[in-house]
């Protein structure tokens, strides 16, 4: 009969350690506490892995790594889109050839805007020594010259269509264009317009007609142009932009996650657990109401 009991007493500790390891596998491995500084720095670098570290089943696991992807493609598309334009609206301006081989012809042209300015410049009406220095235009394709041939007047005579209509006759011979000028309240002459000299231009239309409207087709396009490419540049930087707030949302939601499973670790590790289990007592078993606090 002692055997009995023996062996009885043996296999209920037995079964008690292994539960009570199992348990505590089962606790360590759902419940460990997790560190909310390595959960935010995973998710701030990588959106979507302090979730993974956190709690996998999470499904914002999944939405900031697809929304971290859509991000970087619309950043690239936008950029690379950019990107052509900005080389289509240089190769509009100076590199196509809308000439011939034998005489090539390009929509910019630095020597018709040297020869208009010089001819500004002494201009027997011009009183000031303001446009001595007033040119600086780029000998090289820099950006500064991409931008000025667009943002400024002073650069309006490089442009094709401009030199043809109002530097030309109507043979397509060069001549000195018509300058119109307006006196200032110091008394100095300022220039605010040229009078057509070539109607017979192919490039002439309305736009030309008014002497105190300083344009260029070919200049309106190119402006274009170049505002088109800035738009998409644009949309490339708002893509970086929800980049960053991605990674930030992705941080804060990391730590949200690795609070709750805090929360849960710690109600997990600090119950109080009521079990019955036999005990031996005057050499005999005897059921007990056993009740336990895990610290």
């Amino acid at each position: 009969m002692k055997k009995i009991f023996m062996i009885t007493l043996i296999l209920v500790i037995c079964s008690a350690a292994i539960a009570q390891e199992l348990d505590n596998d089962i606790i360590q491995i759902n419940y460990e506490k997790k560190s909310l500084a390595k959960a935010m720095m995973l998710s701030s670098l990588f959106p979507g892995a302090g979730q993974f570290y956190t709690n996998r089943k999470s499904i914002t696991m999944y939405i900031f790594p697809l929304i971290e992807i859509g991000l970087i493609a619309g950043y690239f598309i936008n950029y690379n889109e950019g990107l052509d334009k900005e080389v289509a609206y240089e190769d509009f301006a100076i590199g196509e050839n809308i000439g011939t081989d034998e005489n090539p012809v390009y929509r910019y042209n630095r020597d018709h805007q040297h020869y208009a300015e010089n001819d500004l410049i002494g201009d027997p009406m011009n009183n000031s020594n303001f446009y001595d220095d007033h040119f600086r235009l780029d000998d090289d394709n820099t950006q500064h010259f991409y931008e000025d041939i667009s943002k400024y007047n002073k650069y309006v005579f490089g442009w094709n269509d401009w030199f043809d209509i109002y530097a030309t006759d109507e043979t397509g011979n060069t001549v000195s264009p018509e300058w119109l000028w307006e006196e200032t309240t110091e008394g100095k002459n300022m220039w605010i317009g040229n009078v057509v000299t070539n109607q017979e231009s192919e490039y002439y239309n309305s736009n030309y007609a008014d002497p105190y409207t300083i344009y260029s087709g070919y200049r309106a396009n190119y402006i274009q142009m170049r505002k088109d490419a800035e738009k998409s540049y644009d949309k490339a930087e708002l893509y970086s932009f929800g980049l960053v707030a991605n990674h930030i949302l992705a941080a804060i939601d990391a730590v949200r996650l690795t609070r709750i499973h805090n929360r849960e670790y710690l109600s997990n590790t600090s119950k109080i657990e009521i079990n019955f289990t036999p005990i031996f007592v005057n050499n005999s078993f005897s059921p007990a109401l056993m009740i336990s606090k895990r610290f």
